[in-house]
C-alpha cells in the first residue's frame, strides 16, 4: 500500500443529496476547508427500503456531476472522494451491484439502518420490539454479523448505530461489552475480508462520551488484525463538518493504529497519524 503523510480527513458527510441534509455540497465542501479537512468523502445516503424517507432519493447523475465540478473549482485545496452509504446492501445485493457498477466510486460505507428490514433503529419502538432493549441490540448486531460477512461494502459503519438514539431506553446503561461476542463475530469477517470499521463522531458533539463505536471495540479490532480504519463526523450541516476528528484520531492511536484509511477506486491508501 501507498504511505502519505498525515493530514485532516473526513470520510463520512452529507449533503442535500441525501434526504436528511439540507445544505448543498459546496457550504460543505467551504466549511471543510475552513476547518483544516484535506480530504473529503461526500457519503450519500443510498436506501432501498420502501419504509424509508430517504429511499430512493439520491440523485446519482446530478451529485457526480457536482463532485466534477467541485474538484475542478476546490482541488487545489481538498481532496473530494465520491463516496456511498449503502443501507442494508447484504439485503438488497441486485441494487447494490447494479449502482456501485454504474459510477467509478471512492468509497462505499455499508451501514444497517433496519432491522430485520422492519425496524427502524432509530425510533423509540426498536428498543422495545423484543420485550427489552439489549435483546434489540443484540439481534441488531447479529444481523450485522451478515452484513459484515457478505454484504459490498468498505468500511462498515457506525456499528452501533442504535445507540445514538437509545438514550431513553437505556439511560447510562448502555455498556457495549455485554455483546462483545456478537460484535467479534462482526469484527473477524471484517478482518477476513481486508474491509474496515470507521470511528463516527456524530454522538460526540451531542454530548456523548464515546463515538460510535465506543473506544473499546476500536481495541478489540486492531486485536484482532484490523487494518483499515477511517474517521468521519457523519455531518449533515456545514458546522458539523470535520468535528471531534482529532478525539477520533486519539482513540485510534491509543489502540494501536499508526495509519488511517483513505480511498481512491475503492483502493485503500493508508495515511499515518
Amino acid at each position: 500500500m501507498v504511505l502519505f503523510l498525515f493530514m485532516r480527513v473526513d470520510y463520512h458527510c452529507h449533503t442535500a443529496f441525501s434526504k436528511d441534509c439540507d445544505y448543498p455540497m459546496e457550504d460543505q465542501i467551504r466549511a471543510a476547508i475552513t476547518a483544516g479537512v484535506r480530504e473529503i468523502a461526500f457519503t450519500e445516503h443510498e436506501d432501498y427500503n420502501p419504509e424509508d424517507f430517504t429511499s430512493f432519493f439520491f440523485d446519482h447523475p446530478a451529485y457526480w456531476n457536482a463532485i466534477r465540478a467541485f474538484r475542478r473549482v476546490y482541488g487545489n485545496r481538498i481532496t473530494i472522494r465520491a463516496g456511498i452509504e449503502i443501507s442494508e446492501p447484504h439485503r438488497y445485493p441486485q441494487a447494490t451491484q447494479e449502482i456501485l457498477q454504474a459510477y467509478p466510486w471512492d468509497f462505499v460505507l455499508g451501514s444497517l439502518h433496519w432491522l430485520e428490514g422492519k425496524y427502524n433503529t432509530f425510533l423509540p419502538s426498536f428498543f422495545s420490539a423484543f420485550g427489552n432493549w439489549r435483546e434489540s441490540f443484540r439481534r441488531y448486531f447479529v444481523e450485522m454479523q451478515t452484513l459484515a460477512a457478505e454484504g459490498d461494502y468498505d468500511i462498515l459503519s457506525h456499528i452501533d448505530y442504535p445507540a445514538r438514539y437509545g438514550y431513553a431506553a437505556f439511560g447510562e446503561n448502555y455498556d457495549i461489552s455485554e455483546w462483545e461476542s456478537e460484535i467479534r463475530a462482526i469484527l473477524q469477517h471484517v478482518v477476513t475480508r481486508g474491509k474496515g470499521i470507521e470511528i463516527n463522531t456524530n454522538p460526540l458533539r451531542k454530548g456523548r462520551l464515546e463515538p460510535n463505536p465506543p473506544a473499546i471495540v476500536v481495541n478489540w479490532f486492531r486485536e484482532m488484525g484490523g487494518q483499515h480504519l477511517t474517521i468521519g463526523s457523519d455531518s449533515h450541516a456545514p458546522h458539523h463538518v470535520g468535528g471531534n476528528l482529532d478525539r477520533a484520531i486519539a482513540i485510534a492511536r491509543a489502540a494501536g493504529f499508526t495509519h488511517l484509511a483513505t480511498y481512491e477506486r475503492r483502493q485503500p491508501r493508508l495515511i499515518a497519524i
